[in-house]
């Protein structure tokens, strides 16, 4: 499949959740606008906000390992940044492991999605001052694949 980003402008249409879906149009706009950074960091954020749209869904539906996991998510207070840090630095682990919403290999992609947002988000403290450089074809694969994740675990 040729990779084009009108196929990203398919693919977002696709995406149920309007929650997610913002963060993916977000993600592609600021692609097309130049800011690379800015794409990683919104494509990360529409994972995570997609795994707990998730587990929502499925505790609503009276999954037992979803519910336990939205009472603790809804334990966390906003004013409590360690705990909102630690859900989503395990967030992976809940999709992968617990709910079994994404396959290992699709977590490994995910992984390094957040290691890329980490990047993106904050100072190296590199010696030299260099920069993380992303370029927009490694970005447009990296949107292209979580889309296509999305897809799959829309069901």
């Amino acid at each position: 499949m040729k990779l084009h980003l009108s196929n990203l402008d398919e693919l977002v249409q696709r995406v149920r959740n309007p929650h997610p879906k913002n963060y993916l149009n977000e993600a592609i706009v600021s692609y097309r606008a130049g800011a690379y950074r800015a794409s990683m960091i919104a494509t990360w954020i529409a994972v995570c906000v997609d795994i707990i749209e998730k587990v929502k869904e499925l505790s609503a539906t009276g999954d037992g390992t979803a519910k336990v996991i939205e009472e603790k998510l809804n334990k966390i207070s906003p004013s409590d940044s360690a705990s909102m840090l630690a859900f989503e630095n395990g967030i992976l682990d809940i999709a992968c492991n617990q709910l079994e919403l994404i396959s290992t290999i699709e977590k490994i992609h995910l992984e390094r999605l957040k290691e890329d947002r980490n990047i993106c988000a904050h100072p190296t403290f590199s010696i030299d001052g260099s920069h993380f450089h992303l370029w927009p074809k490694q970005l447009c694969l990296t949107l292209f694949n979580q889309q296509i994740i999305f897809l799959y675990n829309a069901q």
